[in-house]
């Protein structure tokens, strides 16, 4: 599917004047961050290398700190009050409120995948499953214990589902990411519909109705549904970058600058 309508360049004039009015706070960490995403509401979430989660709020306040058993495969906050974390390593998940309370841990029943290599949540009762064994993308009821959907990956797709990094539910789609490759999406069915090819990115996020990742320090972002694309410029380089519709925050390995940002 091609977009609509050109590319759209928005470039941040942004001098060090700018940079200094608009910076909100500026936030030490003791560990060093492997990862980072943001809820719905945009309050931040890193993951650290010893497993700690932190939570902080839009003007960089720390909310909540929670020390898991081990680094999570894959955290997702959804909409910051009923959290997911996934461990690949013993297959088990985590349901954690907002202030880190673990209150539901399950394993993945080997009944639905045999080897399940990527786990996100779909609504509050449903997961997503990439079974790594047939290529297979698995919708599955938890509440009732059925396979809702199923689907093999076509092998001219891709042959090993081992590369992906991350999957992600929103809009009704389902993502996943190949560092190398880019992003691929699925339908509701599991049915691959679409790939954005873009090589050596680590992370993708959502802001609205839109897809974004950090390419050469620029924010790309493309519309679900109307496949409109346009590119923000960032002020700097940083280890990761995330954008709301009202903050910018920009990591390191173990610092967050908090910013002010219209998109």
């Amino acid at each position: 599917m091609k977009a609509k309508f050109p590319l759209v360049f928005l470039l941040l004039c942004i001098t060090e004047i700018v940079l200094a009015q608009t910076r909100i706070n500026t936030i030490e960490v003791s560990d060093t961050i492997i990862s980072a995403t943001v809820d719905r509401p945009g309050e931040l979430y890193i993951v650290t290398k010893t497993g700690q989660i932190h939570r902080y709020s839009e003007d960089g306040k720390l909310m909540a700190l929670y020390k898991a058993k081990s680094v999570p495969t894959l955290f997702e906050p959804r909409d910051g009050a009923r959290l997911f974390a996934y461990y690949r390593e013993t297959q088990q998940y985590d349901l954690l409120n907002p202030s880190f309370d673990v209150t539901r841990s399950f394993r993945v029943d080997s009944a639905f995948a045999i080897r399940p290599w990527l786990v996100c949540p779909s609504g509050d009762n449903k997961l997503w499953i990439l079974d790594q064994e047939d290529n297979s993308l698995k919708r599955v009821n938890m509440r009732e214990s059925v396979v809702e959907t199923e689907a093999n990956i076509d092998l001219k797709i891709i042959k090993d589902a081992s590369v992906f990094t991350a999957m992600k539910e929103y809009q009704g789609f389902v993502f996943l990411l190949h560092p190398q490759q880019g992003v691929y999406i699925f339908n509701a069915l599991g049915k691959h519909i679409k790939t954005i090819e873009v090589r050596g990115i680590s992370s993708l996020q959502f802001l609205g109705e839109e897809l974004y990742y950090i390419k050469n320090n620029k924010a790309h972002l493309f519309n679900l549904f109307t496949a409109d694309t346009r590119v923000i410029a960032l002020p700097s380089v940083t280890l990761f970058t995330l954008i709301t519709d009202r903050r910018l925050y920009q990591l390191s390995n173990t610092s967050i600058l908090v910013s002010t940002f219209t998109p």
